[in-house]
């Protein structure tokens, strides 16, 4: 037996989004406890991991609590919504004090950033982890530490790119052992500026796209004392969302304004990014041509990710003013495919 997403909000009354279906996935087992989505990847075989918050924790925000470990923790199922297993215990010290998002590189190695640990982690797919970034519990600028870090990406010559999004706006690169190479960017508005760097990815041309945000990083629920600048507290009136492009070793090529990017990745040549938080738009990667919109797959579309069928996997961190239940009746991954057999393939099941 299992829980699965059997739940009556906006999202599943209309669950039919152009040629996407919204498939009833995945499937919880009864005794696992349910963690707030925050970052979704999918590896080669097809598995899919989950990246989670507890709910409690994240409820009083973690940032007020340094004395308790987030419950961040990574789920696997499989693309029929089987469970088949979990790394990162909750009680397992220095996992992660604020999961934000994961990725796998080609070799099939796992990245997680630690938003309010502020570190940037390697882990085989086991859970065994290989390198850190940065230095945990320490916020700071410069080659060992991060102050919020969001994003990673793996660029085609083997190099890491670190997101240092949301209290340094800087991008940071290293080797593939760890070793810090340079950084680019402050807090701004113009060309290799950022004011939220809050995704990366690179699009077939090895271009890198750099999803920035303007304001929600610098409310008090979010920082300690001393941890920003004054002069970042308030929100820059002048400064826009914008999907930022950059050469792979930085320049400055152009950016995209006509839509509110919080999450980013690619498929067959195509950037598949959200939108209004909850919005799936598909850009052309030359252009940044809307060539096909998705309304409202998930509420709050924190992390996105896609398999070799096609399939789309969204993460939503559910925030509290999105008036939605949180927990197995709120659910926080969702999966939304163009294989309407597989769909009921896995309803029959469930």
């Amino acid at each position: 037996m299992c829980t699965s997403h059997d739940v009556e909000n906006e999202t599943e009354r209309t669950a039919s989004r152009n040629q996407y279906s919204l498939a009833n996935w995945p499937c919880y087992p009864e005794n696992m406890d349910f963690e707030m989505g925050s970052g979704v990847a999918v590896d080669d075989d097809g598995v899919i991991y989950l990246f989670t918050r507890d709910i409690e924790h994240w409820a009083a925000h973690p940032l007020a609590m340094k004395e308790k470990m987030g419950k961040s923790s990574v789920s696997m199922f499989s693309r029929k919504g089987e469970f088949l297993g979990k790394w990162g215990k909750s009680d397992e010290p220095g996992f992660a004090l604020g999961g934000h998002t994961i990725y796998i590189e080609k070799d099939g190695m796992f990245w997680t950033t630690d938003r309010d640990g502020h570190v940037v982690r390697k882990y085989t797919p086991e859970g065994r982890i290989l390198l850190e970034l940065g230095t945990f519990g320490e916020w700071g600028c410069d080659e060992t530490h991060f102050n919020g870090p969001t994003a990673v990406l793996q660029q085609d010559d083997g190099n890491i790119v670190v997101a240092d999004g949301y209290w340094n706006s800087r991008l940071v690169w290293f080797d593939n052992k760890g070793n810090f190479l340079r950084e680019l960017g402050n807090w701004g508005r113009g060309p290799q500026e950022f004011n939220t760097p809050h995704a990366i990815t690179q699009d077939s041309k090895g271009r890198i796209l750099v999803a920035d945000l303007v304001g929600g990083n610098f409310h008090d629920y979010m920082t300690l004392p001393n941890q920003i600048a004054e002069e970042r507290k308030t929100v820059d009136e002048g400064a826009y969302h914008r999907i930022q492009r950059l050469s792979a070793d930085g320049t400055y090529i152009d950016e995209w304004t006509h839509i509110t990017p919080l999450s980013l990745t690619t498929y067959d040549e195509k950037i598949y990014a959200s939108d209004k938080m909850s919005d799936l738009v598909i850009l052309n990667e030359d252009s940044g041509e809307i060539e096909e919109r998705v309304e409202k797959i998930s509420v709050y579309i924190h992390q996105l990710a896609m398999d070799k069928h096609g399939d789309l996997y969204a993460a939503s961190v559910y925030p509290e003013h999105a008036r939605e239940q949180r927990g197995k009746e709120g659910p926080s991954h969702r999966r939304w495919t163009k294989d309407t057999e597989s769909i009921e393939r896995t309803q029959r099941k469930h």
